[in-house]
């Protein structure tokens, strides 16, 4: 127990290190707020697996704007396999893209996830009872875990890099949404 406490402390320690050394690589004074290469995280996992406390609309704050509309998606637990998360800062030389991956399983505690796109081929119902989805990829701009595991995880930083995806509209999450909890009614019946 002691060792795992002291191995998440380190992950955390590396993380806060890995962002403040990336400030001084990327500073801020060289970012434009108004570039489209700002307007959030992007986070892909080959599959993500949890158990969903609570799904809806509701508005939040990115780079660009206030009171946006956003998908709100709180998990009471989660894991990800083949996670990636990406932000891509555009710089007077040309964009910069951090790529962070994790080569284990990833764990999250009352994960919570406010996005403004979600994408994914598959939506299933694990053996366990947890919600699926396959080769998912979010645009996120407020993340929160009480908890997180990312065991074997790499930072890397590139030259370039594309805007992967744009925000939806009201409407358009509001598919989704209806989408996701019409496919969790259905999978409680069974």
């Amino acid at each position: 127990m002691i060792i795992l406490r002291h191995r998440k402390l380190t992950y955390k320690l590396i993380i806060l290190f890995v962002l403040f050394i990336g400030g001084w690589v990327i500073p801020t004074k060289n970012s434009y707020a108004t570039s489209p290469f700002m307007t959030g995280f992007i986070i892909e996992a080959a599959q993500m697996e949890g158990t969903i406390q609570s799904l809806g609309l509701s508005t939040g704050d990115t780079v660009l704007a206030q009171n946006v509309p956003m998908l709100d998606m709180k998990f009471t637990e989660a894991s990800a396999e083949g996670l990636v998360i990406k932000k891509i800062v555009q710089t007077p030389n040309g964009t910069v893209t951090t790529d962070i991956s994790s080569q284990d399983t990833a764990h999250f505690k009352n994960l919570g996830v406010k996005v403004t796109n979600a994408e994914f081929e598959g939506v299933y119902v694990s053996d366990k009872g947890k919600i699926g989805f396959k080769h998912i990829k979010l645009l996120a701009h407020y993340v929160t875990s009480t908890s997180a595991d990312l065991s074997k995880f790499a930072l890397h930083f590139t030259n370039g890099g594309q805007l992967e995806m744009q925000s939806k509209n009201e409407e358009e999450l509001l598919q989704i949404e209806t989408k996701l909890k019409q496919f969790l009614n259905i999978s409680k019946e069974k």
